[in-house]
């Protein structure tokens, strides 16, 4: 049963968006996935959120645009927005928590290292995680020839010149950060069996792991990724990819 959402003006929704303290529900699968990073927002953020059921074949088509994740946002006055397709619902919440930036500037770079880690993890996801099972170690190889081998040149660089703080903008946590650490992490906890190298590491990607470290040192997360939950779902999600 999916929430009741509140019909009104375009402008009364926008004001409703500028709730500050704001309840979630999430309507995903019982995986990290693409509803990962949602999780460790709202954890970043202090706020509180549910998980819905689940019967996807039965509720697919009552979707808006029949897949998930889906987000329903209620905001302090009471009103529920349905929020859908995951880089829009990544760039609200980190908008929400403060995350893009101290000005349009800085979001425009923040923006821009999201869309690479993006771009990389979704081609990660089909050349690996959903390619050929027997062949997973060998696209591996080929994923970091293509794709993984220009990512680390090129994120490496872009750190170095922000003065290798561990932080891609400025000098604090954005969602570049965090997004670029959700990719450093699944390449290890999704990595094929017959895969023995070491991509990320303080020796060989010392501002990529500096990153990685910045958002894990955050009280937040790491209460959030120490969580039962959060075991619960890593189990789920090696269970459902066959890792």
């Amino acid at each position: 049963m999916f929430p009741s959402v509140t019909k009104a003006t375009s402008s009364t929704l926008s004001e409703a968006m500028e709730s500050s303290n704001s309840t979630y529900k999430l309507y995903y699968f019982n995986v990290h996935g693409r509803a990962e990073i949602f999780r460790i927002l709202w954890a970043y953020g202090g706020a509180k959120w549910e998980e819905l059921p689940i019967d996807w074949p039965a509720e697919k088509k009552s979707t808006p645009f029949q897949c998930v994740p889906v987000v329903y946002e209620t905001t302090s006055d009471g009103a529920v927005l349905q929020i859908c397709e995951t880089e829009v619902i990544e760039r609200y919440l980190a908008k929400k928590f403060n995350l893009l930036g101290k000005n349009e500037w800085e979001q425009l770079q923040i923006e821009q290292i999201q869309s690479s880690t993006e771009g990389t993890q979704y081609a990660y996801h089909l050349q690996v995680v959903k390619g050929d099972f027997e062949k997973r170690a060998e696209n591996f190889r080929k994923f970091y020839d293509e794709h993984l081998a220009r990512f680390i040149e090129v994120h490496e660089n872009h750190l170095k010149n922000n003065g290798s703080n561990g932080f891609y903008v400025g000098e604090s946590l954005s969602l570049a950060d965090i997004k670029s650490t959700i990719f450093i992490d699944r390449m290890t906890f999704l990595r094929p069996k017959d895969v023995q190298e070491v991509v990320f590491s303080a020796e060989k990607t010392p501002n990529l792991w500096k990153v990685r470290e910045n958002v894990h040192a955050h009280p937040n997360i790491a209460d959030w990724k120490n969580s039962q939950r959060y075991k619960e779902l890593s189990v789920n999600t090696h269970k459902t990819l066959n890792f």
